[in-house]
């Protein structure tokens, strides 16, 4: 956090505060732009990655704190358009965000926690949620997935089930299954016979998926999809879900990052650390932003960049850094000897080591960290909320090389979307708003207006009517503007630290 304001606020001072920012809401108005013109309706491409950290990206680092950037095409659509400095996503783990991307709804009001749909889920996102897809579908866009889904994985909840015409990729996280000379512990894959599957259209085409050209083949079936319909001049939305950077499953710490054989460094796609995977990423995102380009449409693509989730802290090297949100405040208020371990390790300390974490069963061990670190992925705090994200559209006045300190939502996707595209929001079934003025520079809200609320909800409490770790499902903090107010403070998961409550809340300035 960048400051805390000292001292304690009335529940009544809270309250009227508020009230009062609540009530200076404006409305947002449709897209238009800034010259009067009215721009061909775009094709639409979301490039969303999986546990990017705001500090993985080189242009979002601080300047004291850069280091030789991995991400040079990213860099790049940032310098070619709108760097939104203030992001948030309203969800803290990868289903739930997603959820939220594709229906334009906080998780709570689609069903999608706690936690995320493990590989023997029977449901997934409900089917009577309208995404984002569907909508694009009705105004006659042709539609794909490529990459990660993890809204479901039975018939019924697959992407060509939710409005894609088209998927190619896996179904969930990639430590949702083993993978040949990768195989998940006991704890994920009892048996050793749960393989990462990928997915084209409704069939498995490869069980376990081969990752020594997964980048390869995301890459070139994105380009297929958009020279197709861009040679036959159809609208397209394209959803590019990154399976970077999401490590391997456990316990084999020293293998938990993966990229192709290019990027990787051993034949078997899986020997890559932290940057390799990044590297990749980026280089994904490249090849798509070259399709486009080659295949005339530049101009004519609304590209929206952002990550669902910020760094698994406790997975140490295998993730990606908190950079600027720190979460001192955490840190200061949190027992010493409480313990964050890696995914499906448990703590057992040592005299030699208290911060030692063991995998069940095993003789594999690990350093783990200290809870009051833990504050990434699993938690509300910011470095797990707030996410590096960028907005280009060559033709539509979006701002070229500018930045934009106006807070936004993942929630705000669908309606921007369907804004611009000319279709009407409806605004009555959804937690987002329209902030196409803020992609095309209309107007600055940062000025003289804070903006509706954010609220940011995670399970993990010690009572509720869900089961133990869950509890319940709650909100836990609300941000206004840059004030970010604190009712329950915890870290990530379900470390061993209880939930604080405090009343009146804490108040910070993010």
């Amino acid at each position: 956090m960048v400051g805390i304001i000292r001292g304690r606020i009335s529940f009544t001072a809270y309250a009227t505060l508020i009230i009062i920012i609540v009530a200076a809401l404006g409305t947002r108005g449709n897209a238009v732009p800034r010259d009067n013109e009215t721009p061909k309706r775009p094709n639409v491409i979301i490039l969303f990655a999986d546990n990017l950290a705001y500090n993985d990206v080189g242009t979002f680092q601080e300047e004291s704190r850069m280091s030789r950037s991995r991400t040079p095409r990213t860099d790049a659509l940032a310098s070619e358009g709108l760097k939104l400095l203030h992001w948030n996503s309203p969800a803290v783990l990868c289903s739930a965000s997603r959820s939220a991307l594709m229906t334009g709804k906080y998780p709570v009001r689609t069903g999608v926690y706690p936690r995320v749909f493990e590989p023997d889920a029977e449901h997934g996102l409900l089917a009577n949620e309208t995404t984002i897809a569907d909508y694009l579908k009705e105004e006659g866009y042709a539609t794909k997935i490529v990459g990660k889904w993890h809204l479901g994985s039975r018939p019924g909840y697959l992407p060509t089930d939710r409005g894609f015409d088209e998927w190619f990729g896996i179904p969930y996280h990639m430590s949702g299954g083993s993978l040949d000379g990768h195989v998940c512990g006991k704890q994920k894959d009892p048996n050793g016979t749960q393989w990462l599957p990928l997915f084209d259209g409704q069939e498995i085409v490869e069980q376990p998926v081969d990752l020594r050209n997964l980048a390869q083949r995301y890459a070139s079936s994105a380009r297929d999809f958009i020279e197709e319909h861009a040679a036959n001049s159809n609208p397209f939305f394209l959803y590019m879900a990154f399976s970077h950077v999401h490590q391997l499953c456990a316990p084999r710490f020293a293998e938990c990052q993966w990229a192709s054989e290019h990027f990787s460094r051993a034949e078997g796609g899986f020997a890559a650390d932290f940057a390799d995977a990044v590297e990749e990423m980026d280089w994904i995102l490249g090849k798509v932003l070259d399709a486009v380009k080659d295949a005339g449409v530049e101009d004519d693509t609304l590209v929206i960049f952002t990550s669902d989730n910020g760094p698994w802290t406790a997975e140490r090297s295998c993730s990606g850094a908190k950079g600027q949100f720190e979460g001192r405040w955490l840190q200061e208020n949190v027992e010493s000897d409480c313990t964050a371990c890696p995914s499906e390790y448990e703590h057992a300390p040592s005299r030699e080591n208290p911060r030692r974490c063991v995998y069940p069963g095993t003789t594999h061990e690990v350093e783990g960290v200290h809870c009051g670190e833990d504050s990434g992925l699993g938690s509300a705090w910011e470095a797990n909320v707030r996410m590096p994200a960028i907005v280009r559209w060559k033709g539509g006045n979006v701002p070229v090389g500018e930045v934009s300190y106006e807070m936004v939502s993942t929630l705000d996707v669908l309606p921007t979307v369907l804004s611009i595209v000319g279709k009407e929001i409806p605004s009555d079934n959804i937690d987002g708003v329209d902030v196409s003025d803020i992609f095309l520079g209309n107007q600055n809200h940062f000025e003289g207006e804070q903006g509706r609320p954010i609220f940011f909800w995670r399970d993990g409490f010690r009572t509720g009517p869900l089961p133990p770790p869950f509890g319940r499902f709650d909100v836990v903090a609300m941000k206004l503007g840059w004030y970010k107010l604190w009712f329950y403070t915890k870290s990530s998961h379900y470390n061993a630290d209880e939930e604080v409550y405090h009343d009146p809340p804490l108040l910070f300035n993010v």
